[in-house]
């Protein structure tokens, strides 16, 4: 009798055990292309609407117990270094610490405010990363060369990048992208063999796509994509700048381009990422689809 009730309480605990919702390994909220400006609406861009929108994301984040960040995937402002004072009141307002990288847009400010926008968007380094459940988030500068710059070496660094890529046909060679610079690069590169080393999973965040290849994508994509396909420990890249979204799965990494805030009147776009064991959830609001993306 005694071995036959340690068997039927082995076959009730397995049973509980499978019809137990999946815990998340970790969750968090992401937004893109807030863009916001005291502008006119141009075309599907309703610039003026999009501080009610954030504050609408924040507070659905803030209202779930389970995120342990927020990422910003760029262009939080489109011009003016006062667009920051309208939002960061709004960001301060979240219970979750917020990361963020840099957009195209955010650097469309007076030259003589460049220096001032890291500061802004309360990051110290422009590129970064921590480690959170076995997971490395890498968070990437993609205007380390850009033609937003006060220096003249990154400028003429772009323009010879650009007119290279003119030459060539390329669909992304226009100014209003960006491009990551050699030391960012091998920094990049170390980070994904100490994740590889210690059995660490790898998701990065940039503002630019590096998949599909159009008109959005990161300049030197192909030079990336090189040092990414190396390395089984990465599983995703989320950017923003394509406001309509995009998705390509590419030798085992999921390439995720989330849906501009800024466009529509009235519909938001954000979403909360879940990890679990075999797969990255995307629950997706407003114009943000749901999708369920398979570690491979």
């Amino acid at each position: 009798m005694k071995i036959k009730s340690t068997i039927q309480i082995s076959i009730i605990f397995l049973i509980m055990s499978y019809s137990q919702p999946v815990k998340s390994q970790t969750e968090f909220g992401v937004f893109a292309d807030c863009q916001y400006c005291d502008c006119e609406t141009r075309n599907t861009r309703f610039y003026k609407n999009s501080p009610d929108k954030l504050n609408e994301c924040i507070t659905f984040f803030n209202q779930n117990e389970n995120i342990e960040f927020v990422v910003g995937l760029g262009d939080l402002i489109d011009r003016n270094l006062s667009s920051y004072e309208t939002l960061i009141p709004i960001l301060n307002q979240s219970k979750n610490e917020i990361f963020h990288v840099i957009g195209n847009h955010d650097l469309e400010v007076n030259n003589e405010f460049l220096e001032k926008v890291p500061e802004k968007l309360n990051l110290s380094k422009t590129w970064y990363s921590f480690v959170k459940n076995s997971w490395r988030f890498i968070f990437l500068n993609g205007n380390d060369i850009t033609f937003h710059s006060n220096n003249p070496e990154i400028v003429n660094q772009a323009k010879k990048i650009v007119s290279k890529m003119k030459n060539q046909n390329k669909p992304n060679s226009f100014d209003w992208n960006g491009g990551i610079g050699d030391e960012q690069l091998v920094w990049m590169e170390s980070q994904l063999e100490e994740a590889q080393t210690k059995n660490q999973k790898v998701i990065l965040f940039c503002h630019y796509p590096l998949l599909p290849l159009e008109a959005h994508t990161l300049w030197n994509s192909e030079e990336v994509l090189a040092i990414l396909q190396k390395y089984k420990c990465v599983k995703c890249w989320m950017n923003g700048h394509n406001h309509a979204g995009n998705y390509m799965l590419w030798e085992g990494i999921h390439f995720l381009n989330l849906t501009g805030m800024v466009e529509t009147e009235n519909t938001n776009s954000f979403a909360i990422v879940k990890i679990e064991n075999n797969n990255i959830i995307i629950n997706g609001f407003g114009n943000e689809p749901d999708r369920t993306l398979q570690i491979y």
